[in-house]
């Protein structure tokens, strides 16, 4: 949907843990090379021109994963809502704990009613005000998810089974976009962390855009706007 937008060519494979017929290892390591086989199918023997990496919240995970791990990949990194992790153990024990519960209340009522539990969170709230025809294809696409993939993923994906990333984003040595919503602000808090200002003139660029009036889904809420914020940062940087 929101690729068309940007232009160019994009593959958006379903993470593990998503789709009809989900990868049920979702741990990080099972993610990165999840993605390392993509890779592999889709630019051999050809690569392209530039690589840009794109993720949303827990696609934004997964990319910040890979990226890290693989930085000399990338041409530019573009991060809508994202989180590096839970910096204090504590913190991420709890979390662990309350995917847990989600977890298994997946396991109980099963992936359809979870994501209509999901929906009426307020974090997810706001995505009622993206248009209608765009969220009919979002509940198509979600109601391919089955009970076992989105389990897996909460319990294997977590935030609070992913390792904290905020020590290794000095390895981002390409040009990064961070993308939040102005009315998302524990995200927006976080995205402003991400982007210090250059250390040196020759430091990548990273940068963050706050897309106005608009939740933690700024590429389907303000579609218009995320992709020309987009599309500014590409022509500036590639």
């Amino acid at each position: 949907m929101f690729a068309e937008l940007i232009g160019g060519e994009w593959h958006c494979p379903d993470l593990p843990g998503h789709g009809p017929d989900p990868q049920l290892d979702c741990t990080p390591v099972a993610t990165v090379e999840f993605l390392e086989r993509e890779l592999a199918t889709i630019y051999s023997p050809l690569p392209t021109p530039k690589n840009i990496l794109l993720g949303y919240s827990l696609g934004a995970r997964a990319a910040l994963q890979h990226a890290v791990a693989y930085p000399e990949v990338w041409d530019a990194l573009i991060l809508i809502s994202p989180n590096p992790g839970i910096e204090d153990p504590a913190e991420r024990a709890a979390r662990r704990s309350a995917d847990e519960v989600l977890a298994q209340r997946i396991e109980r009522h099963g992936a359809l009613a979870f994501i209509e539990f999901w929906k009426e969170t307020p974090m997810i709230r706001s995505q009622k005000n993206i248009y209608p025809e765009v969220r009919a294809r979002m509940a198509a696409t979600r109601q391919a998810h089955t009970t076992e993939g989105l389990a897996a993923s909460l319990r294997q994906f977590g935030q609070g089974t992913c390792p904290n990333l905020w020590p290794e984003l000095n390895r981002l040595n390409m040009p990064l976009l961070i993308i939040s919503g102005e009315k998302d602000h524990k995200y927006t808090q976080i995205a402003k962390r991400m982007a210090p200002p250059r250390r040196t003139p020759n430091s990548p660029l990273h940068t963050h855009a706050v897309i106005n009036s608009v939740g933690h889904m700024p590429h389907l809420e303000a579609p218009d706007a995320t992709a020309e914020v987009i599309h500014q940062f590409l022509n500036t940087n590639l």
